[in-house]
């Protein structure tokens, strides 16, 4: 699948069956356009997921997050 933007890949992720290949697909796109600070907030997203995985639990803040763990 092509996208043509950052925003139009993010709207498919948002907007598709989760765990589809479109969904998949998209994701790969944004996280390898994603403009620089989104970049880090993903990066800083995963990193604490990972970490929460190897501890059995979740180790973040849930406020706004909508990471399901909680």
């Amino acid at each position: 699948m092509e996208f043509a933007s950052f925003e139009e890949a993010l709207s498919v992720c948002i907007n598709t069956q989760d765990g589809s290949e479109e969904q998949e697909e998209a994701m790969c796109y944004c996280i390898e356009h994603a403009p620089p600070e989104v970049k880090e907030e993903i990066k800083k997203q995963f990193l604490a997921a990972k970490e929460a995985r190897a501890l059995g639990g979740c180790n973040h803040d849930h406020t706004n997050c909508n990471c399901g763990c909680d």
